[in-house]
């Protein structure tokens, strides 16, 4: 079963998103204390963070930094600023997606699967071939 750590302020979306991954079956961890949150997201040790960017006292961009520093963790920004320079400036900092809000549940759960899946290092179907009894 993977670790999510929710880092997002606003409760309500931080709640739903708990209740949608725990439905999924992931362990879900979320954080509702802002001040050093790279030392929680370490002691937490989960498999993906899920970072919005708009967080009290530290944007997402400087916490997504200092995770770096500390972590190959993969980062999906899960956030409500659309413009192509917050993207591009997420995804240079060490982002691996970026979703906006309001994001399709389908698409985040699909996105979360395929992060987790290729950090993992399991390899795509597409990898794999079958010939007889050889693999």
């Amino acid at each position: 079963m993977s670790k999510i750590i929710i880092v997002e302020d606003d409760p309500g979306i931080r709640e739903e998103l708990a209740l949608l991954l725990e439905n999924e079956g992931y362990q879900v961890t979320a954080v509702t204390d802002f001040s050093g949150v790279p030392d929680q997201i370490q002691a937490a040790a989960p498999d993906l963070i899920l970072l919005d960017l708009g967080l009290p006292g530290r944007d997402g961009m400087s916490v997504c930094a200092g995770v770096r520093k500390l972590s190959r963790t993969p980062v999906i920004f899960v956030t409500s600023r659309d413009s192509a320079s917050d993207e591009l400036r997420a995804l240079s900092l060490g982002g691996d997606d970026y979703i906006t809000k309001p994001y399709s549940v389908p698409v985040l759960l699909a996105r979360i699967k395929a992060v987790l899946r290729r950090s993992s290092g399991e390899p795509e179907p597409s990898d794999v071939l079958d010939a007889g009894e050889l693999r």
